[in-house]
C-alpha cells in the first residue's frame, strides 16, 4: 500500500493548454464555460484539495498579508493538527510563510499549510491561534513525497486533487508523484506568449524528458467542454 494518497491533477485550459481564466475576460459566454471546472471538482467528489501559494494567494486569501503573533517560548518544528477529522481539506504549499492566514476554514475546508522549518515561530504562533494546521516537509525546501506521507499518515487523506498553479503541477510531475490527470478543455483560445501552461518545470531542475499518460475516458459536456481523462503511465 502507497504511504501517499493517490494524486489527481485537474486543470482547465484554453485550446492553445493555457490555464490563467482570469484573463479570458468576464463576458456571458466565457462564465458559462469556466464554471465547468467547478462542475467536474464537484462530479469528481474529492474532499482534500491542494494548490501552490501563488494560486491560493490569487484566487482565495487575496493576498492577505501574514499575521504574527509573539510566542512566549520557543516553538518546535513539530506537525501542529488542529482538526484531524475534517470532512475537507483546503491544503497549501507555502514553503516560506507569505500566506496570511484569519481563519482556519477556506470554503468550508480546513485549511492545511504545507511549510518548511525556516519560518518564523510568531507566524507558527497565529497558525495555532486560529486553529490553522500546519505540516513541515522540509529544512529550507519543500519536499513533496514527505508532505504526501504526513498528509495522508496524519489526516487520513487517501485521495488528493491537485489544482495548479503551473509550477506547483510540475513539481509533482517531476518528482513522479501524479497517479491521474483531468483535462477540462474550453473551446476557447488564449494566444498570449506569457500566459502559464499546465506543467511548468525549471530546465535544471527537470529529471525526466517527459511523463506519459494513457488516455481513459472522453466525455463533451455543456457548452462544447470536454472533460478528458489519463492514467499515469510512466516517464519518458
Amino acid at each position: 500500500m502507497s504511504k501517499h494518497p493517490y494524486v489527481i491533477c485537474l486543470m482547465m485550459t484554453s485550446l492553445d493548454g493555457k490555464i490563467l481564466g482570469d484573463k479570458w475576460g468576464d463576458s456571458p459566454q466565457v462564465q458559462a464555460l469556466t464554471k465547468s471546472f467547478e462542475e467536474v471538482h464537484e462530479a469528481i467528489g474529492n474532499k482534500a484539495w491542494i494548490v501552490g501559494r501563488t494560486t491560493m494567494e490569487k484566487d482565495f486569501t487575496h493576498f492577505a498579508k501574514p499575521v504574527y503573533k509573539e510566542s512566549t517560548h520557543p516553538l518546535d518544528r513539530n506537525d501542529f493538527v488542529a482538526t484531524r477529522n475534517a470532512k475537507s481539506f483546503a491544503i497549501a504549499v507555502d514553503g516560506q510563510a507569505k500566506l496570511g492566514w484569519e481563519s482556519a476554514t477556506m470554503l468550508g475546508d480546513h485549511v492545511i499549510t504545507i511549510l518548511t522549518e525556516v519560518v518564523q515561530d510568531s507566524y507558527l504562533a497565529h497558525l495555532q491561534q486560529i486553529g490553522v494546521s500546519y505540516i513541515f516537509a522540509g529544512k529550507d525546501t519543500v519536499d513533496l513525497s514527505v508532505a504526501l506521507e504526513k498528509l495522508k499518515a496524519l489526516f487520513g487523506i487517501e485521495t488528493l486533487m491537485l489544482e495548479g498553479g503551473g509550477r506547483l503541477n510540475g513539481s509533482f510531475l517531476n518528482a513522479g508523484l501524479i497517479n491521474e490527470y483531468n483535462h477540462v478543455l474550453l473551446p476557447l483560445a488564449d494566444g498570449r506568449i506569457e500566459t502559464s501552461s499546465v506543467f511548468e518545470i525549471e530546465e535544471k531542475d527537470r529529471q525526466f524528458n517527459s511523463t506519459l499518460f494513457s488516455l481513459e475516458e472522453v466525455k463533451r459536456i455543456e457548452n462544447d467542454v470536454l472533460w478528458l481523462r489519463y492514467k499515469f503511465t510512466g516517464q519518458g
